[in-house]
């Protein structure tokens, strides 16, 4: 039962952050848009590890836990999102691009936890 609430935890940070950056309370950023990603992912990985990690997960075993779980659209999703992320190029999209990719991803991560929302 703790799983669900750290998954549910996990999300809500995320869609606040979201929220406070589409009120204008957060300057849209790199970091910001790694951390909103980031807790998408702890959400997902929360219900995939029922015990609480002993350490913070990295990335890569967050990745390496939960795309065995994924749809193989969704997977494709959440790696480009990832590359776009984390990649070394200067990528350039608009506030509203970002904010789309975001929201697209957060919807992803909302249908995953739809039976205990």
């Amino acid at each position: 039962m703790t799983y669900f609430i750290r998954a549910r935890t996990h999300y809500h940070y995320a869609q606040l952050l979201y929220q406070e950056v589409l009120q204008g309370k957060r300057e849209l950023s790199l970091s910001l848009l790694r951390d909103i990603f980031l807790q998408g992912l702890k959400t997902i990985y929360a219900l995939t590890e029922v015990n609480a990690p002993s350490s913070p997960p990295t990335l890569e075993d967050i990745l390496k836990k939960i795309l065995p779980t994924l749809s193989s659209e969704e997977k494709e999703k959440i790696l480009q999102l990832k590359e776009l992320l984390f990649s070394k190029k200067d990528v350039k999209f608009s506030k509203e691009e970002w904010l789309s990719k975001i929201e697209e991803f957060l919807d992803l991560v909302r249908e995953c936890l739809q039976p205990i929302l």
